[in-house]
C-alpha cells in the first residue's frame, strides 16, 4: 500500500500476511483527506488503526500529531515498523481497547474509526468519541453500507464502505 498524497507521497507501507482487517482504500483515503481539508495544527485518532495507512496518510498531510490506537499487539507493532521508514517524529502508538480508551483519552481535532464491520456496538462508541472532539472537530466512521447509523452530518458511499462524517 502508498500513501496517496502530501509531504510522505507514494511511501510503501507494509501490512501482514493474513491480517484480519480491511484497509481503507486509496479512494475511501483520497475523499476522506480532500473532505477534511488542512490538516496543519490538528490532532488525529487514528483508532482501531489495523494498517496505519490512514495515520500516515494525515501525517503526510501536516497532521501536528498522530495517535495511533490498536488493540492487536502485532498489527501495532507492524505499524511501528513502517513509521521508521517515515521522517515525522510526532507519532504515538498504544495499545488499547478503543472503547476503554475513547473514554479517557484527550481530545482531538479529528477521530477517525475503523471498527470492525457489524462486530461493534458504534452508537456507545459514537457518543464518547464525540465527546473527545475539540471546538469545530470532526468524528469519521468508515461502516459497512448495511449498518444503521443516525445523526451525522455527511455521507460518503464506497460500495459496501460508508465513511460518516460528524462535526462539533
Amino acid at each position: 500500500m502508498k500513501i496517496n498524497s502530501g509531504r510522505f507521497k507514494n511511501s510503501s507501507i507494509e501490512i501482514l500476511k493474513n491480517s484480519s482487517f480491511r484497509p481503507t482504500t486509496s479512494l475511501s483515503r483520497k475523499s476522506l483527506f480532500d473532505s477534511l481539508g488542512s490538516l496543519e495544527d490538528k490532532s488525529f485518532l487514528d483508532i482501531f488503526a489495523g494498517s496505519g495507512i490512514v495515520g500516515f496518510e494525515a501525517a503526510s498531510r501536516g497532521a501536528q500529531n498522530v495517535t495511533f490506537v490498536e488493540m492487536h499487539k502485532k498489527y501495532l507493532n507492524q505499524i511501528i515498523f513502517n513509521s521508521k521508514k517515515i521522517e515525522y517524529n510526532k507519532f504515538k502508538f498504544l495499545a488499547r481497547d478503543a472503547h476503554r480508551f475513547i473514554k479517557k483519552c484527550d481530545n482531538y481535532d479529528i477521530i477517525f474509526a475503523d471498527p470492525p464491520y457489524q462486530l461493534y456496538e458504534l452508537d456507545a462508541f459514537i457518543g464518547n468519541a464525540l465527546k473527545k472532539l475539540k471546538k469545530n472537530g470532526i468524528l469519521v466512521i468508515e461502516c459497512s453500507s448495511k449498518e444503521s447509523l443516525e445523526g451525522y452530518d455527511k455521507i460518503a458511499k464506497f460500495g459496501e464502505t460508508n465513511l460518516l462524517y460528524w462535526k462539533v
